[in-house]
């Protein structure tokens, strides 16, 4: 298992952040450029190789986002509301992973289609900007972990914008 940081600005029209290590070492490039309609991220390595990009699609009345990844494969991510609170369905490589913990609350873990945890995410809540911890366990998952902090945070952004 290792750990992974993100910290993003304060004011993000456009966001550019690394993704670092315990010793602050730049293992992921995260670059978001401002669009009126839409989202749409690329991750690239510590080296600036492409990794994998995120958009979402529009016609969909909860978010839905896919993130495709330079090997080909292709995961897709849609939230959904369940009896007062909403859910998050991912299908990465036709299996379903499966979300545990809270979410919004930014305290969630990652599970494998046989309910083994891959990964967790939390929020530093005393933090200037949003810091992100990432654990990763497997870490075949960590890029989808990577992913899922970007998604879940953009689902989050354009809800506390909403309102």
């Amino acid at each position: 298992m290792y750990r992974l940081y993100a910290k993003q600005k304060v004011l993000k029209l456009e966001d550019h952040y690394a993704v670092t290590d315990e010793s602050e070492a730049p293992v992921y490039f995260i670059d978001q450029n401002l669009k009126f309609f839409g989202y749409d991220v690329h991750v690239s390595d510590r080296e600036k190789n492409p990794l994998f990009s995120v958009d979402q699609e529009l016609m969909h009345l909860m978010p839905t986002y896919h993130v495709r990844f330079e090997n080909g494969d292709v995961m897709d991510i849609k939230a959904r509301f369940s009896l007062f609170k909403k859910k998050i369905d991912i299908t990465y490589k036709g299996k379903d992973l499966r979300l545990e913990g809270d979410v919004f609350s930014w305290d969630f873990r990652i599970l494998d289609e046989s309910d083994r945890e891959v990964a967790a995410i939390e929020k530093k809540i005393f933090a200037w900007g949003d810091t992100f911890v990432i654990d990763v366990i497997d870490e075949a998952y960590a890029d989808v972990a990577v992913a899922m902090m970007i998604v879940v945070d953009h689902i989050i952004d354009m809800e506390q914008n909403s309102h």
